[in-house]
């Protein structure tokens, strides 16, 4: 369907004169698969970047707020495969366990495994170092199983939730620079300039990120956090909101989230307990606006201009949603792309907003008007982007890291 038609249409669902989509199908017009103009060939042989991207994505949905949007351009509608390597390992009761999402700073790709971390040049896929740990496991964001905790960098250090402990190692060598045994990680950190915050088997606690003292801790579930003006969100049984300084509660609301909270302008981004999107006020939680169509929305990537989402409809097609965002109300939907079962937005720069997707692969389209412009095929699956400055890095579940970009 072309663009414009498109659009419009989406402006009648979202104003509710298209009364006669429903079922079990997404709400999405443009029905069919994406048929992009570019397909990304494997490559089995590394020759690395020429020019080695000048960005980062620290955390795995590239900031403390998990707005999984970069300011940055991929600059090639052409890309290829740069380099891929294999990081995985069995473990002693032969079990891969799967990889995390990856992160990237210091020209250092890093991930984590079951049984441990691993960090690679960002030029060329080598491994630069490895070090044993009992990953702490979270729920997979694609519904696949539980994955291990992803890492979280900055200032020169690499920031992990273990099975024992939280630990803090050096991104040039993967030293132990130290390690909190007090607790025991039990999901994502998040890094600020002022502190690391970790979900806990004692509830959420910050540390001093220099020595690794525990701070504070409050006493609150869940696995993901976002991190946003002198706030910590919480999503678990309930969405929490914290002072970062001192713990003190400042709202709590029965959402029930399983997945990242996003915090852009003081709006909080939650997956409702039966798949709507709601914004709330990060000051008090109160309920900004709602989108429920009857089908679910996974977690947002929200952009300065957007935010984009899957729309679930159970266990037909999905759809890849792409709304505009208004200052005084719900976002309001600008185009969709109907996909197969399954998938997840996964990022977003400037130029491209990036799709997981399960019988498709990686799909990249153009953030306007929602054209897909390449794919990366069905049989590699991502976890995670992490999306650079004229490239990205990816990882699939069972541990292979492939980097695109060039021409």
């Amino acid at each position: 369907m072309p663009s414009t038609l498109r659009r419009t249409f989406l402006g009648m669902v979202a104003t509710g004169t298209v009364a006669s989509i429903a079922g079990c199908s997404s709400s999405c017009p443009d029905s069919g698969a994406p048929d992009p103009s570019h397909t990304v060939e494997p490559r089995t042989a590394n020759s690395g970047f020429e020019t080695v991207p000048d960005s980062s994505w620290p955390s795995p949905r590239f900031d403390a707020a998990n707005t999984g949007y970069a300011p940055v351009k991929m600059a090639t509608t052409t890309p290829s495969v740069q380099w891929q390597t294999d990081i995985s390992t069995t473990s002693a009761s032969n079990d891969t366990g799967g990889a995390s999402a990856v992160v990237v700073a210091d020209e250092t790709v890093v991930s984590t495994m079951s049984t441990g971390v691993v960090a690679l040049s960002l030029r060329d896929g080598t491994e630069q170092w490895r070090r044993e740990f009992t990953s702490a496991t979270v729920p997979s964001t694609v519904d696949i199983g539980d994955n291990p905790a992803p890492p979280v960098m900055a200032n020169g250090r690499v920031y992990l939730a273990t099975a024992d402990s939280v630990v803090a190692l050096a991104v040039d060598d993967g030293t132990v620079v130290w390690r909190n045994t007090d607790v025991a990680g039990t999901g994502v950190p998040v890094v600020t300039d002022a502190a690391l915050f970790v979900p806990t088997t004692d509830g959420v606690a910050r540390f001093d990120t220099t020595d690794g003292h525990r701070q504070w801790t409050v006493p609150a579930d869940g696995t993901r956090l976002a991190v946003a003006d002198g706030t910590v969100v919480i999503n678990g049984e309930q969405v929490v909101a914290v002072d970062a300084d001192t713990s003190e509660v400042r709202w709590r609301r029965s959402d029930r989230p399983t997945r990242y909270p996003v915090v852009v302008d003081r709006t909080v981004y939650v997956s409702g307990s039966y798949g709507e999107l709601i914004g709330r006020s990060l000051t008090d939680g109160t309920e900004q606006w709602r989108i429920d169509r009857g089908r679910s929305l996974e977690v947002p990537v929200v952009t300065p201009e957007s935010v984009y989402a899957i729309e679930r409809p159970g266990e037909a097609s999905s759809a890849t949603f792409a709304f505009d965002r208004v200052d005084d109300g719900p976002p309001e939907p600008r185009w969709c792309s109907e996909i197969n079962l399954g998938g997840a937005v996964t990022a977003a720069a400037d130029d491209g907003v990036f799709t997981f997707q399960r019988d498709d692969g990686l799909t990249a389209f153009t953030t306007r008007f929602g054209e897909a412009v390449w794919q990366y095929p069905a049989e590699y699956q991502a976890v995670s982007l992490a999306v650079l400055d004229g490239g990205i890095v990816s990882v699939s579940p069972d541990g292979t890291v492939v980097a695109l970009g060039g021409e």
